[in-house]
């Protein structure tokens, strides 16, 4: 099978928008919403191939027993309650108030990435993609930062439960924010490889995510920190990822491979202190998908995430698809975007829509320099006990499919 032939699901239940903290709040699911009707506008979903992509339109929210397998009884019927009441409480400190449905709204939501993950475990279609989730803050017993359900906690254990034995998963974050609740909700377990890049938490939300925090118990030197300062870019990220990433996968040769691909590290993004260009979000899906191929059979589920600037959103994850679907071909750079998808960001957002697929992003002074990365990979390497692996990986070694 060629890379060309690679099959993707892409999940999108045009439900997944009543997830919605309102008028004003930062997060929203209509530019998820737009990555894919940019996928369809470009013809991402059309041709005559048997491995085409696919878009799953219609999916079940995940039920009580699957959220159960990761978060408390106590916390669903808290959710549930507030849910039902039109002036519920703040499910946390206060970034994540309840509203009218908020149970079934983010039960949706976890049932996509659970529909990513069948499809994933088909072998009719190794990739999968959920841009409505990668909701990474949500532990098992509160809400936090956005996030009511952790739906990419509770798509491991589902995995690992219908298995019936704890097979491996190795879980990348790419987010701008550390994603504590999938780190902390198995931060003893031996069965979940844990690398999570992220701005240091000293200076953003969570506060948490740092070099020596490598798990516990079983768990221990399995879960793999890599805080950056504010405005690191892709000369941060992309030596570290290219060389953490492949060491730790190959090791640990996982039965699973799971991305949080977080559009909120993109250069200019609305909360987030990094500067990431589109190529290093691009880079990453691909090295991504080619250490999948070499060491899970090709399962590779990608979610969305953070982001909160709609432009960037909508493009990088449509710009992910693209990647599941042909790991080695090439960037979208200059090329005008669809008339009829731009209209309809402008309608939807009130302002101009961006003409092509990337523009040269406006770049600021890093403090980045060479030998951080050598020492902050020195640092963990003593800590998680591990010797990096220096031997080159391209997009192209990914193999069929």
């Amino acid at each position: 099978m060629a890379l060309t032939d690679c099959p993707v699901q892409v999940v999108w239940d045009p439900a997944f928008e009543s997830y919605d903290f309102g008028a004003g709040h930062p997060f929203t699911e209509k530019s998820r919403r737009l990555a894919v009707r940019l996928l369809q506008e470009s013809g991402f979903f059309s041709g005559g191939s048997a491995g085409r992509p696919e878009l799953v339109a219609r999916v079940d929210s995940a039920g009580r027993e699957e959220l159960l397998r990761f978060h408390r009884e106590d916390y669903l019927s808290l959710v549930d309650r507030a849910g039902q009441d039109r002036h519920g409480p703040s499910l946390d400190a206060g970034d994540t108030p309840s509203f009218p449905g908020c149970f079934a709204a983010a039960a949706r939501v976890a049932g996509g990435t659970l529909a990513a993950l069948r499809s994933v475990t088909d072998p009719e279609s190794v990739h999968a993609f959920n841009p409505a989730g990668g909701l990474h803050h949500a532990h098992p017993g509160r809400a936090s930062g956005f996030c009511i359900f952790n739906d990419l906690a509770v798509t491991i254990r589902q995995f690992q439960h219908r298995t019936g034995t704890p097979r491996r998963v190795a879980y990348v974050d790419i987010d701008v924010h550390h994603g504590d609740g999938v780190m902390y909700g198995f931060y003893d377990d031996g069965s979940v490889l844990d690398i999570d890049f992220h701005q240091d938490g000293r200076t953003i939300f969570p506060g948490t995510g740092f070099p020596s925090e490598t798990g516990q118990g079983d768990g221990a030197g399995l879960k793999v920190n890599v805080p950056l300062p504010p405005e690191a870019g892709d000369e941060a990220f992309l030596p570290l990822f290219e060389q953490i990433v492949p060491t730790m996968l190959r090791q640990f040769r996982p039965a699973l491979v799971v991305l949080q691909c977080g559009m909120d590290a993109h250069v200019g993004d609305g909360l987030g202190g990094l500067q990431y260009t589109p190529r290093a979000y691009e880079r990453a899906v691909g090295l991504l998908h080619a250490l999948a191929h070499e060491t899970a059979s090709g399962r590779l589920l990608v979610t969305g995430g953070g982001g909160y600037t709609p432009e960037h959103v909508a493009r990088g994850l449509a710009r992910a698809a693209l990647r599941l679907r042909n790991a080695s071909g090439p960037a979208m750079g200059p090329e005008p975007l669809p008339a009829a998808w731009r209209a309809e960001f402008a309608e939807l957002f009130r302002r101009e829509a961006p003409r092509t697929w990337n523009e040269r992003p406006e770049i600021g002074p890093s403090p980045w320099t060479d030998d951080r990365s050598g020492k902050l990979l020195e640092t963990l390497g003593e800590r998680l006990g591990v010797r990096w692996d220096r031997s080159e990986l391209t997009e192209e070694r990914s193999g069929p499919g």
